[in-house]
Protein backbone atom coordinates (compact mmCIF):
# COMPACT_ATOMS: atom_id res chain seq x y z
CA UNK A 1 0.00 0.00 0.00
CA UNK A 2 1.25 3.61 -0.88
CA UNK A 3 1.50 6.40 2.01
CA UNK A 4 -1.07 8.69 2.19
CA UNK A 5 -0.73 11.67 -0.77
CA UNK A 6 0.89 14.58 0.64
CA UNK A 7 -0.10 18.20 -0.03
CA UNK A 8 2.70 19.67 -1.42
CA UNK A 9 5.82 18.07 -3.47
CA UNK A 10 8.68 17.09 -1.43
CA UNK A 11 11.77 19.34 -1.89
CA UNK A 12 14.65 18.04 -3.80
CA UNK A 13 17.98 18.20 -2.31
CA UNK A 14 21.01 17.76 -4.00
CA UNK A 15 23.97 15.69 -2.20
CA UNK A 16 26.97 18.19 -1.95
CA UNK A 17 29.05 15.45 -2.44
CA UNK A 18 28.21 15.06 -6.61
CA UNK A 19 28.29 18.10 -8.67
CA UNK A 20 25.37 18.08 -11.03
CA UNK A 21 27.53 17.72 -14.08
CA UNK A 22 25.35 16.25 -17.18
CA UNK A 23 28.82 14.98 -18.23
CA UNK A 24 28.02 10.73 -18.35
CA UNK A 25 26.83 10.50 -21.73
CA UNK A 26 28.88 12.91 -23.40
CA UNK A 27 26.03 14.98 -24.99
CA UNK A 28 25.20 18.62 -26.16
CA UNK A 29 23.23 20.13 -23.99
CA UNK A 30 22.56 23.12 -26.84
CA UNK A 31 19.39 22.70 -29.32
CA UNK A 32 19.81 20.73 -31.85
CA UNK A 33 21.36 22.82 -35.30
CA UNK A 34 18.23 24.09 -37.40
CA UNK A 35 16.90 21.91 -40.05
CA UNK A 36 17.85 18.52 -37.59
CA UNK A 37 14.70 15.83 -37.32
CA UNK A 38 12.63 16.91 -34.29
CA UNK A 39 12.74 13.69 -31.56
CA UNK A 40 10.56 11.27 -31.41
CA UNK A 41 7.18 12.47 -30.22
CA UNK A 42 4.14 11.03 -28.54
CA UNK A 43 1.77 11.89 -30.87
CA UNK A 44 3.52 10.07 -33.48
CA UNK A 45 4.67 6.96 -31.66
CA UNK A 46 0.85 6.61 -30.19
CA UNK A 47 -0.45 6.93 -33.90
CA UNK A 48 2.07 4.79 -35.14
CA UNK A 49 1.50 1.49 -32.29
CA UNK A 50 -1.02 -0.32 -33.95
CA UNK A 51 0.47 -1.01 -36.94
CA UNK A 52 3.95 -1.11 -35.51
CA UNK A 53 3.07 -4.15 -33.09
CA UNK A 54 5.22 -7.13 -33.38
CA UNK A 55 3.65 -9.09 -30.55
CA UNK A 56 -0.82 -9.37 -31.27
CA UNK A 57 -1.63 -11.25 -28.55
CA UNK A 58 -2.62 -8.83 -25.54
CA UNK A 59 0.07 -8.51 -22.70
CA UNK A 60 -1.39 -11.02 -19.92
CA UNK A 61 -2.58 -14.04 -22.63
CA UNK A 62 1.53 -13.56 -23.95
CA UNK A 63 3.21 -16.60 -22.47
CA UNK A 64 6.78 -17.74 -22.44
CA UNK A 65 7.07 -19.84 -25.44
CA UNK A 66 5.20 -17.54 -28.07
CA UNK A 67 7.44 -14.45 -26.53
CA UNK A 68 10.40 -16.72 -27.79
CA UNK A 69 8.74 -17.25 -31.44
CA UNK A 70 8.04 -13.02 -31.48
CA UNK A 71 11.92 -12.81 -30.41
CA UNK A 72 13.15 -14.89 -33.37
CA UNK A 73 10.98 -13.93 -35.78
CA UNK A 74 12.24 -10.43 -34.92
CA UNK A 75 15.99 -10.94 -34.62
CA UNK A 76 15.67 -12.37 -38.43
CA UNK A 77 13.87 -9.23 -39.37
CA UNK A 78 16.65 -7.50 -38.36
CA UNK A 79 19.71 -9.48 -38.46
CA UNK A 80 22.98 -7.94 -37.22
CA UNK A 81 20.84 -4.61 -36.03
CA UNK A 82 19.44 -6.89 -33.56
CA UNK A 83 21.65 -9.36 -31.11
CA UNK A 84 19.73 -11.91 -29.24
CA UNK A 85 21.11 -13.92 -26.99
CA UNK A 86 19.83 -16.20 -24.43
CA UNK A 87 21.59 -15.07 -21.38
CA UNK A 88 20.28 -17.58 -18.66
CA UNK A 89 17.08 -20.01 -17.45
CA UNK A 90 14.86 -20.01 -14.75
CA UNK A 91 14.17 -22.32 -11.95
CA UNK A 92 12.37 -24.08 -14.55
CA UNK A 93 14.61 -24.15 -17.69
CA UNK A 94 13.16 -21.52 -19.53
CA UNK A 95 14.82 -19.38 -21.17
CA UNK A 96 15.67 -15.47 -20.14
CA UNK A 97 16.52 -13.60 -23.29
CA UNK A 98 18.46 -10.44 -23.95
CA UNK A 99 18.00 -8.28 -27.15
CA UNK A 100 20.85 -5.49 -28.04
CA UNK A 101 20.21 -3.06 -30.31
CA UNK A 102 21.74 0.57 -30.76
CA UNK A 103 25.83 1.25 -30.99
CA UNK A 104 26.01 3.91 -28.50
CA UNK A 105 28.93 4.40 -26.01
CA UNK A 106 26.05 4.55 -23.13
CA UNK A 107 24.11 1.95 -22.30
CA UNK A 108 20.06 2.14 -21.20
CA UNK A 109 19.09 -1.04 -19.34
CA UNK A 110 15.15 -2.15 -19.52
CA UNK A 111 14.13 -4.88 -17.70
CA UNK A 112 10.38 -6.20 -17.81
CA UNK A 113 8.07 -8.81 -16.19
CA UNK A 114 10.18 -9.67 -13.13
CA UNK A 115 6.73 -10.06 -11.53
CA UNK A 116 5.49 -12.57 -13.72
CA UNK A 117 1.49 -11.09 -13.50
CA UNK A 118 2.85 -7.83 -14.71
CA UNK A 119 3.29 -8.14 -18.48
CA UNK A 120 2.01 -4.68 -19.90
CA UNK A 121 5.35 -3.60 -20.82
CA UNK A 122 6.51 -6.91 -21.91
CA UNK A 123 5.13 -6.51 -26.12
CA UNK A 124 5.88 -3.11 -25.89
CA UNK A 125 9.63 -3.48 -26.21
CA UNK A 126 9.37 -5.72 -28.51
CA UNK A 127 7.20 -3.31 -30.80
CA UNK A 128 10.19 -0.60 -30.10
CA UNK A 129 13.13 -2.57 -31.18
CA UNK A 130 11.30 -3.17 -34.44
CA UNK A 131 9.93 0.28 -34.53
CA UNK A 132 13.54 1.88 -34.21
CA UNK A 133 15.27 -0.75 -36.04
CA UNK A 134 12.50 -0.27 -38.68
CA UNK A 135 13.57 3.44 -39.33
CA UNK A 136 17.12 3.66 -38.45
CA UNK A 137 17.72 5.59 -41.76
CA UNK A 138 15.74 8.88 -39.98
CA UNK A 139 17.72 11.26 -38.48
CA UNK A 140 16.12 11.49 -34.94
CA UNK A 141 16.07 7.64 -34.59
CA UNK A 142 20.18 7.13 -35.91
CA UNK A 143 21.09 9.61 -33.24
CA UNK A 144 19.35 7.62 -30.71
CA UNK A 145 20.69 4.66 -31.89
CA UNK A 146 24.56 6.22 -32.16
CA UNK A 147 24.41 7.42 -29.13
CA UNK A 148 22.62 4.89 -26.69
CA UNK A 149 22.85 1.13 -26.54
CA UNK A 150 19.45 -0.40 -26.00
CA UNK A 151 19.77 -3.68 -23.33
CA UNK A 152 16.16 -5.12 -23.01
CA UNK A 153 14.92 -8.53 -21.28
CA UNK A 154 11.47 -8.75 -22.27
CA UNK A 155 10.50 -11.40 -19.57
CA UNK A 156 12.87 -11.88 -16.49
CA UNK A 157 10.77 -14.07 -14.91
CA UNK A 158 8.86 -16.65 -17.58
CA UNK A 159 7.83 -19.14 -14.52
CA UNK A 160 6.00 -16.56 -12.92
CA UNK A 161 4.40 -15.50 -16.84
CA UNK A 162 3.19 -19.15 -17.60
CA UNK A 163 1.54 -19.09 -14.16
CA UNK A 164 0.84 -15.87 -14.25
CA UNK A 165 1.86 -15.46 -10.82
CA UNK A 166 4.10 -12.99 -9.12
CA UNK A 167 7.03 -14.64 -7.73
CA UNK A 168 8.73 -17.15 -9.89
CA UNK A 169 9.21 -21.39 -9.19
CA UNK A 170 10.70 -21.11 -6.13
CA UNK A 171 8.08 -19.01 -4.97
CA UNK A 172 10.71 -15.88 -3.88
CA UNK A 173 10.20 -12.36 -4.91
CA UNK A 174 12.64 -11.93 -7.65
CA UNK A 175 12.13 -8.35 -6.98
CA UNK A 176 13.07 -8.76 -3.37
CA UNK A 177 16.02 -10.59 -4.28
CA UNK A 178 18.61 -7.81 -4.63
CA UNK A 179 20.68 -8.84 -1.34
CA UNK A 180 20.26 -12.48 -1.22
CA UNK A 181 20.58 -12.93 -4.87
CA UNK A 182 18.97 -17.11 -3.96
CA UNK A 183 17.04 -16.91 -7.43
CA UNK A 184 18.96 -17.38 -10.96
CA UNK A 185 16.97 -14.43 -12.29
CA UNK A 186 18.10 -12.34 -9.54
CA UNK A 187 21.88 -13.33 -10.28
CA UNK A 188 21.26 -12.72 -13.94
CA UNK A 189 19.86 -9.13 -13.61
CA UNK A 190 22.65 -8.26 -11.60
CA UNK A 191 25.21 -9.65 -13.96
CA UNK A 192 23.78 -7.89 -16.55
CA UNK A 193 23.92 -4.39 -14.62
CA UNK A 194 27.62 -4.96 -14.14
CA UNK A 195 28.39 -6.40 -17.21
CA UNK A 196 26.75 -3.27 -19.48
CA UNK A 197 26.81 -0.23 -16.20
CA UNK A 198 23.91 1.45 -18.05
CA UNK A 199 23.70 5.06 -17.65
CA UNK A 200 19.95 4.84 -16.80
CA UNK A 201 17.67 1.77 -16.19
CA UNK A 202 13.95 0.99 -16.89
CA UNK A 203 12.35 -1.68 -14.01
CA UNK A 204 8.72 -1.74 -15.87
CA UNK A 205 6.11 -3.42 -13.54
CA UNK A 206 2.42 -3.01 -13.28
CA UNK A 207 0.63 -1.99 -10.30
CA UNK A 208 -2.71 -2.35 -8.61
CA UNK A 209 -4.84 -1.40 -11.37
CA UNK A 210 -7.36 0.59 -9.02
CA UNK A 211 -4.60 2.81 -7.65
CA UNK A 212 -5.80 6.19 -7.77
CA UNK A 213 -3.63 9.84 -8.76
CA UNK A 214 -3.19 11.51 -5.49
CA UNK A 215 -6.52 12.90 -3.79
CA UNK A 216 -8.04 13.16 -7.13
CA UNK A 217 -10.43 10.06 -7.18
CA UNK A 218 -9.06 9.46 -11.12
CA UNK A 219 -7.59 6.36 -12.11
CA UNK A 220 -4.02 6.42 -12.58
CA UNK A 221 -2.96 4.61 -15.93
CA UNK A 222 0.23 4.47 -14.22
CA UNK A 223 3.32 5.79 -11.89
CA UNK A 224 6.59 6.52 -11.99
CA UNK A 225 9.44 6.51 -9.50
CA UNK A 226 12.92 7.81 -9.20
CA UNK A 227 14.10 4.94 -7.41
CA UNK A 228 16.14 5.80 -3.98
CA UNK A 229 19.53 4.55 -3.31
CA UNK A 230 19.63 5.12 0.19
CA UNK A 231 17.86 5.87 3.60
CA UNK A 232 18.30 9.44 2.80
CA UNK A 233 17.00 9.30 -0.34
CA UNK A 234 20.11 11.03 -1.37
CA UNK A 235 19.84 13.01 -4.78
CA UNK A 236 22.70 12.42 -7.26
CA UNK A 237 23.30 13.47 -10.47
CA UNK A 238 21.98 9.80 -11.82
CA UNK A 239 18.74 10.66 -9.66
CA UNK A 240 18.20 13.76 -11.30
CA UNK A 241 18.51 12.01 -14.35
CA UNK A 242 15.55 9.39 -13.77
CA UNK A 243 13.57 12.19 -12.38
CA UNK A 244 14.24 13.86 -15.81
CA UNK A 245 13.05 10.64 -17.41
CA UNK A 246 9.71 10.72 -15.32
CA UNK A 247 8.82 14.00 -15.88
CA UNK A 248 9.05 13.12 -19.63
CA UNK A 249 7.37 9.69 -19.05
CA UNK A 250 4.79 12.05 -17.87
CA UNK A 251 4.63 14.70 -20.62
CA UNK A 252 4.79 11.61 -23.44
CA UNK A 253 1.23 10.08 -21.52
CA UNK A 254 -0.61 13.27 -21.00
CA UNK A 255 -2.31 13.63 -24.15
CA UNK A 256 -3.98 9.81 -23.78
CA UNK A 257 -4.12 10.32 -20.28
CA UNK A 258 -4.94 13.49 -19.06
CA UNK A 259 -3.73 13.93 -15.05
CA UNK A 260 -3.66 9.94 -15.00
CA UNK A 261 0.20 9.70 -13.99
CA UNK A 262 1.23 9.29 -10.11
CA UNK A 263 4.40 9.80 -8.49
CA UNK A 264 5.34 5.64 -6.29
CA UNK A 265 5.83 5.67 -2.74
CA UNK A 266 9.60 6.18 -2.59
CA UNK A 267 10.16 4.66 1.02
CA UNK A 268 13.37 2.91 0.59
CA UNK A 269 13.35 -0.47 0.37
CA UNK A 270 17.19 -1.98 0.56
CA UNK A 271 15.95 -5.75 -0.51
CA UNK A 272 14.36 -4.25 -3.87
CA UNK A 273 16.51 -4.44 -7.58
CA UNK A 274 15.61 -0.57 -8.10
CA UNK A 275 16.91 0.26 -4.72
CA UNK A 276 20.15 -1.86 -5.17
CA UNK A 277 20.89 -1.25 -8.72
CA UNK A 278 20.41 2.57 -8.41
CA UNK A 279 23.00 2.23 -4.90
CA UNK A 280 24.80 0.45 -7.41
CA UNK A 281 25.50 3.49 -9.24
CA UNK A 282 22.78 3.10 -12.35
CA UNK A 283 20.16 5.24 -11.48
CA UNK A 284 16.19 3.41 -11.83
CA UNK A 285 13.27 4.72 -12.93
CA UNK A 286 10.25 2.41 -12.25
CA UNK A 287 7.91 2.58 -14.40
CA UNK A 288 4.46 0.88 -13.24
CA UNK A 289 1.64 0.25 -15.44
CA UNK A 290 -1.82 1.19 -14.14
CA UNK A 291 -5.47 0.53 -14.82
CA UNK A 292 -7.44 1.65 -17.82
CA UNK A 293 -11.48 1.91 -17.95
CA UNK A 294 -13.80 -1.26 -17.88
CA UNK A 295 -14.68 -1.14 -21.33
CA UNK A 296 -10.75 -0.66 -22.56
CA UNK A 297 -8.76 -3.77 -23.33
CA UNK A 298 -5.43 -3.96 -21.26
CA UNK A 299 -3.55 -3.41 -24.85
CA UNK A 300 -3.55 0.14 -23.82
CA UNK A 301 -0.99 -0.28 -21.36
CA UNK A 302 1.16 -1.34 -23.52
CA UNK A 303 0.56 1.50 -25.94
CA UNK A 304 1.18 4.11 -23.33
CA UNK A 305 4.72 2.05 -22.75
CA UNK A 306 5.77 2.54 -26.11
CA UNK A 307 5.00 5.64 -26.79
CA UNK A 308 6.52 6.37 -23.01
CA UNK A 309 9.70 4.30 -23.50
CA UNK A 310 9.96 5.95 -27.49
CA UNK A 311 9.55 9.30 -26.29
CA UNK A 312 12.14 9.19 -23.52
CA UNK A 313 15.07 7.39 -25.30
CA UNK A 314 14.54 10.03 -27.48
CA UNK A 315 15.33 12.93 -25.55
CA UNK A 316 17.56 11.05 -23.52
CA UNK A 317 20.13 10.74 -26.91
CA UNK A 318 18.49 14.32 -27.63
CA UNK A 319 20.42 16.14 -24.98
CA UNK A 320 20.55 14.11 -22.09
CA UNK A 321 16.70 15.05 -21.07
CA UNK A 322 17.75 18.72 -20.32
CA UNK A 323 14.13 20.10 -21.48
CA UNK A 324 12.77 18.47 -18.74
CA UNK A 325 12.34 19.63 -15.30
CA UNK A 326 13.27 17.53 -11.73
CA UNK A 327 10.44 19.45 -9.69
CA UNK A 328 8.16 18.55 -12.25
CA UNK A 329 8.42 15.32 -11.46
CA UNK A 330 8.41 15.66 -7.89
CA UNK A 331 4.92 17.61 -7.94
CA UNK A 332 3.22 14.29 -9.55
CA UNK A 333 0.02 13.32 -6.91
CA UNK A 334 1.41 10.44 -5.17
CA UNK A 335 -0.23 7.01 -6.10
CA UNK A 336 -3.55 6.38 -4.17
CA UNK A 337 -4.87 2.99 -3.07
CA UNK A 338 -8.05 1.74 -1.47
CA UNK A 339 -9.82 4.67 -2.73
CA UNK A 340 -11.14 2.99 -6.14
CA UNK A 341 -14.00 0.63 -6.50
CA UNK A 342 -15.18 -0.56 -10.25
CA UNK A 343 -18.69 0.33 -9.18
CA UNK A 344 -19.85 3.00 -6.23
CA UNK A 345 -24.19 3.37 -5.46
CA UNK A 346 -24.09 6.59 -4.10
CA UNK A 347 -27.24 8.46 -1.55
CA UNK A 348 -29.33 4.94 -0.86
CA UNK A 349 -30.88 4.11 2.07
CA UNK A 350 -29.88 0.62 3.55
CA UNK A 351 -32.06 -1.57 4.72
CA UNK A 352 -30.34 -4.74 6.47
CA UNK A 353 -31.31 -7.31 8.84
CA UNK A 354 -30.24 -6.96 12.50
CA UNK A 355 -29.64 -9.17 15.86
CA UNK A 356 -28.11 -12.41 16.80
CA UNK A 357 -31.07 -13.87 14.81
CA UNK A 358 -31.42 -11.61 11.67
CA UNK A 359 -34.91 -11.10 12.38
CA UNK A 360 -35.23 -7.62 12.88
CA UNK A 361 -34.25 -4.46 10.26
CA UNK A 362 -32.29 -1.38 10.39
CA UNK A 363 -32.49 1.23 8.03
CA UNK A 364 -29.56 4.05 7.48
CA UNK A 365 -28.38 6.32 4.98
CA UNK A 366 -24.96 4.59 3.07
CA UNK A 367 -23.06 4.26 -0.23
CA UNK A 368 -21.99 1.00 -1.05
CA UNK A 369 -18.93 0.38 -3.58
CA UNK A 370 -17.35 -2.48 -4.79
CA UNK A 371 -15.46 -4.65 -7.18
CA UNK A 372 -15.71 -6.97 -9.68
CA UNK A 373 -12.85 -9.61 -9.20
CA UNK A 374 -12.05 -10.67 -13.23
CA UNK A 375 -8.59 -11.63 -13.50
CA UNK A 376 -6.50 -10.41 -16.25
CA UNK A 377 -6.62 -13.01 -18.59
CA UNK A 378 -10.77 -13.82 -17.95
CA UNK A 379 -10.66 -9.99 -18.77
CA UNK A 380 -8.97 -10.26 -21.93
CA UNK A 381 -10.68 -13.94 -22.86
CA UNK A 382 -7.58 -16.13 -22.46
CA UNK A 383 -8.88 -17.89 -19.40
CA UNK A 384 -11.87 -19.65 -19.27
CA UNK A 385 -14.05 -17.31 -17.24
CA UNK A 386 -15.25 -18.79 -13.66
CA UNK A 387 -18.43 -17.76 -11.08
CA UNK A 388 -19.06 -14.00 -10.44
CA UNK A 389 -16.91 -13.14 -8.04
CA UNK A 390 -17.16 -9.15 -6.20
CA UNK A 391 -16.11 -7.92 -3.64
CA UNK A 392 -17.80 -4.95 -1.54
CA UNK A 393 -14.87 -2.52 -0.26
CA UNK A 394 -17.05 0.18 1.56
CA UNK A 395 -19.96 0.88 3.51
CA UNK A 396 -20.71 3.89 4.29
CA UNK A 397 -19.65 7.38 3.49
CA UNK A 398 -17.66 6.48 0.16
CA UNK A 399 -17.32 10.09 -1.55
CA UNK A 400 -14.03 10.33 -1.41
CA UNK A 401 -13.88 6.92 -3.64
CA UNK A 402 -13.49 7.38 -7.63
CA UNK A 403 -15.38 4.88 -9.12
CA UNK A 404 -15.67 3.28 -13.01
CA UNK A 405 -19.60 3.04 -12.83
CA UNK A 406 -21.62 5.48 -10.34
CA UNK A 407 -25.38 4.77 -9.50
CA UNK A 408 -27.29 7.45 -8.24
CA UNK A 409 -29.12 6.06 -5.48
CA UNK A 410 -30.87 8.52 -4.38
CA UNK A 411 -35.03 7.44 -3.24
CA UNK A 412 -33.96 4.04 -3.31
CA UNK A 413 -33.39 0.89 -0.89
CA UNK A 414 -30.31 -1.45 -0.75
CA UNK A 415 -31.04 -4.30 0.67
CA UNK A 416 -29.28 -8.06 0.41
CA UNK A 417 -30.11 -10.30 -1.86
CA UNK A 418 -32.01 -13.26 -1.20
CA UNK A 419 -30.69 -17.20 -0.34
CA UNK A 420 -33.44 -20.36 -0.41
CA UNK A 421 -32.32 -23.79 0.06
CA UNK A 422 -33.09 -27.07 -1.71
CA UNK A 423 -33.20 -30.14 0.06
CA UNK A 424 -32.13 -34.14 -1.65
CA UNK A 425 -31.26 -35.62 -4.43
CA UNK A 426 -34.77 -35.03 -6.27
CA UNK A 427 -34.60 -31.28 -5.70
CA UNK A 428 -32.41 -31.45 -8.67
CA UNK A 429 -35.37 -31.08 -10.70
CA UNK A 430 -35.69 -27.85 -9.66
CA UNK A 431 -31.76 -26.73 -10.52
CA UNK A 432 -31.61 -26.61 -13.72
CA UNK A 433 -30.53 -23.44 -16.11
CA UNK A 434 -34.20 -21.92 -16.58
CA UNK A 435 -34.81 -22.63 -12.90
CA UNK A 436 -31.70 -21.14 -11.40
CA UNK A 437 -31.73 -18.30 -13.93
CA UNK A 438 -35.98 -17.43 -12.68
CA UNK A 439 -34.51 -17.53 -9.03
CA UNK A 440 -31.94 -15.02 -10.05
CA UNK A 441 -34.68 -12.65 -11.60
CA UNK A 442 -36.51 -12.29 -8.12
CA UNK A 443 -33.06 -11.83 -6.31
CA UNK A 444 -32.16 -15.39 -5.26
CA UNK A 445 -28.07 -14.69 -4.73
CA UNK A 446 -27.51 -18.67 -3.49
CA UNK A 447 -29.34 -21.79 -3.22
CA UNK A 448 -27.45 -23.97 -0.57
CA UNK A 449 -28.27 -27.48 -1.86
CA UNK A 450 -28.39 -30.45 1.31
CA UNK A 451 -27.26 -34.12 -0.40
CA UNK A 452 -26.73 -37.25 1.26
CA UNK A 453 -23.04 -38.40 1.54
CA UNK A 454 -23.40 -40.69 -1.03
CA UNK A 455 -24.63 -38.27 -3.51
CA UNK A 456 -22.11 -35.55 -2.91
CA UNK A 457 -20.11 -36.32 -5.65
CA UNK A 458 -22.87 -36.06 -8.27
CA UNK A 459 -23.80 -32.84 -7.10
CA UNK A 460 -20.73 -31.07 -6.68
CA UNK A 461 -20.53 -32.18 -10.53
CA UNK A 462 -24.18 -30.89 -10.94
CA UNK A 463 -23.11 -27.85 -9.32
CA UNK A 464 -20.20 -27.03 -11.43
CA UNK A 465 -22.08 -27.43 -14.74
CA UNK A 466 -24.51 -25.36 -13.85
CA UNK A 467 -22.26 -22.22 -12.53
CA UNK A 468 -22.26 -19.29 -14.51
CA UNK A 469 -23.04 -15.66 -14.43
CA UNK A 470 -26.82 -14.11 -13.81
CA UNK A 471 -27.51 -17.39 -11.57
CA UNK A 472 -27.40 -17.91 -8.15
CA UNK A 473 -24.46 -19.97 -6.91
CA UNK A 474 -25.34 -23.61 -6.24
CA UNK A 475 -23.69 -24.62 -2.79
CA UNK A 476 -23.65 -28.42 -1.90
CA UNK A 477 -23.84 -29.30 1.42
CA UNK A 478 -24.13 -32.58 3.21
CA UNK A 479 -25.38 -30.94 7.01
CA UNK A 480 -29.13 -30.10 7.41
CA UNK A 481 -28.34 -27.40 9.60
CA UNK A 482 -26.54 -25.59 6.48
CA UNK A 483 -30.13 -25.14 5.14
CA UNK A 484 -31.85 -21.88 5.37
CA UNK A 485 -35.68 -21.36 6.39
CA UNK A 486 -36.97 -20.99 3.11
CA UNK A 487 -36.63 -24.33 1.13
CA UNK A 488 -37.77 -25.03 -2.74
CA UNK A 489 -40.79 -26.89 -2.72
CA UNK A 490 -42.05 -26.10 -6.75
CA UNK A 491 -40.75 -24.10 -9.75
CA UNK A 492 -40.58 -20.73 -9.29
CA UNK A 493 -43.72 -18.94 -10.60
CA UNK A 494 -42.87 -15.57 -13.09
CA UNK A 495 -44.60 -12.93 -11.12
CA UNK A 496 -47.11 -10.72 -12.38
CA UNK A 497 -45.27 -7.24 -11.38
CA UNK A 498 -41.66 -6.19 -10.31
CA UNK A 499 -42.72 -4.94 -7.37
CA UNK A 500 -40.20 -6.39 -4.53
CA UNK A 501 -43.97 -7.68 -2.90
CA UNK A 502 -43.79 -9.37 -5.76
CA UNK A 503 -40.60 -11.08 -6.26
CA UNK A 504 -40.92 -11.95 -2.08
CA UNK A 505 -44.86 -13.33 -2.90
CA UNK A 506 -43.41 -15.76 -5.57
CA UNK A 507 -40.84 -17.15 -3.59
CA UNK A 508 -42.81 -17.61 -0.80
CA UNK A 509 -45.32 -19.89 -2.92
CA UNK A 510 -42.41 -21.94 -4.40
CA UNK A 511 -40.99 -22.65 -1.03
CA UNK A 512 -44.78 -22.93 0.34
CA UNK A 513 -44.30 -19.80 3.16
CA UNK A 514 -46.96 -19.73 6.03
CA UNK A 515 -47.79 -15.92 6.25
CA UNK A 516 -45.52 -13.58 7.92
CA UNK A 517 -45.52 -9.67 8.62
CA UNK A 518 -43.55 -8.03 6.82
CA UNK A 519 -39.91 -7.91 8.32
CA UNK A 520 -40.09 -11.51 9.54
CA UNK A 521 -41.02 -12.60 4.88
CA UNK A 522 -38.09 -10.39 4.28
CA UNK A 523 -35.49 -12.07 7.27
CA UNK A 524 -36.18 -15.59 6.26
CA UNK A 525 -34.71 -15.27 3.05
CA UNK A 526 -31.78 -13.15 4.10
CA UNK A 527 -28.41 -15.22 5.60
CA UNK A 528 -26.42 -12.11 6.39
CA UNK A 529 -26.12 -8.38 6.09
CA UNK A 530 -24.54 -6.58 3.36
CA UNK A 531 -20.47 -5.89 5.12
CA UNK A 532 -17.46 -5.12 3.61
CA UNK A 533 -15.57 -8.33 1.87
CA UNK A 534 -18.39 -9.99 0.86
CA UNK A 535 -20.09 -10.74 -2.28
CA UNK A 536 -21.68 -7.50 -3.62
CA UNK A 537 -24.82 -9.73 -3.99
CA UNK A 538 -27.99 -7.40 -3.27
CA UNK A 539 -30.90 -5.42 -5.09
CA UNK A 540 -32.32 -2.21 -5.35
CA UNK A 541 -35.98 -0.75 -4.69
CA UNK A 542 -37.51 2.33 -6.02
CA UNK A 543 -39.00 3.15 -2.47
CA UNK A 544 -42.77 4.23 -2.11
CA UNK A 545 -43.29 3.81 1.54
CA UNK A 546 -42.54 2.50 4.85
CA UNK A 547 -43.37 -0.80 4.40
CA UNK A 548 -40.08 -2.96 3.79
CA UNK A 549 -42.14 -4.58 0.77
CA UNK A 550 -43.22 -1.72 -0.72
CA UNK A 551 -41.64 -0.07 -4.16
CA UNK A 552 -40.76 -1.55 -7.61
CA UNK A 553 -37.32 -3.92 -7.53
CA UNK A 554 -35.16 -1.83 -10.41
CA UNK A 555 -31.51 -3.72 -10.22
CA UNK A 556 -30.17 -6.89 -9.01
CA UNK A 557 -26.79 -7.37 -8.37
CA UNK A 558 -25.46 -11.04 -8.52
CA UNK A 559 -21.93 -11.12 -7.93
CA UNK A 560 -20.99 -8.23 -8.76
CA UNK A 561 -22.76 -8.32 -12.22
CA UNK A 562 -26.21 -6.58 -12.92
CA UNK A 563 -29.00 -8.36 -14.79
CA UNK A 564 -30.33 -6.28 -17.36
CA UNK A 565 -34.08 -4.69 -17.19
CA UNK A 566 -34.96 -7.70 -20.11
CA UNK A 567 -33.66 -10.56 -17.75
CA UNK A 568 -36.73 -9.40 -15.32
Amino acid sequence: MSRAPTSRAPTIRVARAYPILLLTLGLPLAAPPAGAAEPLTPRTLWAAWPAARVVQTVAPCLRPAELEERLRELAGRHPGALRLEEVGRSVEGRPIHRMILGAGPASVLLWSQMHGDEPSATPALLDLADYLLSRAGEPEVARLLDRLTLVMVPMLNPDGAERYTRRNAQGIDVNRDALHLATPEGRLLARLREEHRPILGFNLHDQNRRRTVGETRRLAAGAVLAVVGDAEKTVTPGRLRAMRAGAAVATAIEPFAPGGLARFDDSYSPRSFGDQVTAWGTPVLLVESGGVPAESSLAELTRLNFVALGFVLGELARDDLAGFDPADYAALPENNADVWADVALRGGELLQPIGGDGRGLTRYRADLAFDQLVSDREREGCAAVGPPRSKIVELGDAHVFGAGREIDATGRRILPAFVVGAEGWRARRLLDGPGLEALARSGVAKVRWWVPERRLEGALRRAAELSGPRRPALEVTTDRSDLPRRRLERRLERPAEPSLAAQVGALERATAAPPAPPTARLAALWSHPLRPEVPADFLVVAAAGEDPLSGELERIFLGGIELSPGDR
